[in-house]
């Protein structure tokens, strides 16, 4: 009497086609979120307390709204363009303390400094201590 046993279950391979597929899932993914943004730096000096003017002029003073446009902190109402702002800076050695609003971000306060030092400014300086 001969009995037919079943075979040794044998062990299932990972097929080679479903895993390409999803590595290139993967790396398809990994592609589309990334971000290739160029990042660019920045100088910033930090401040010793001891004040040296590049200039005898008074810092002109800026504020700056919510929106990141720049104003002048005794007349908050009045917004600037870039053509007072560089009229202000005339002669490209005065330098410019900004004081940002609470409620701007930091890349509109980037954005500002980065545009008042292309402006003309000989140095850019933010005020921390006091909100307009």
């Amino acid at each position: 009497m001969q009995l037919d046993r079943p075979a040794a279950p044998s062990r299932k391979l990972i097929g080679l086609t479903p895993l390409i597929d999803v590595v290139f899932i993967l790396l398809l993914f990994f592609m589309l979120t990334s971000s290739f943004i160029q990042w660019q730096s920045l100088d910033l000096m930090v401040s010793t307390g001891e004040g040296s003017e590049v200039s005898g002029e008074p810092p002109l003073m800026l504020g700056m709204a919510p929106d990141g446009r720049p104003i002048l902190p005794d007349e908050p109402l009045v917004f600037l363009d870039d053509r007072q702002l560089s009229d202000m800076l005339a002669g490209g050695d005065r330098s410019v303390i900004l004081t940002p609003n609470p409620a701007s971000s930091i890349q509109q306060v980037v954005w500002l400094l980065d545009k008042v030092g292309g402006l003309g400014a000989a140095s850019v300086s933010v005020n921390t201590g006091a909100a307009l």
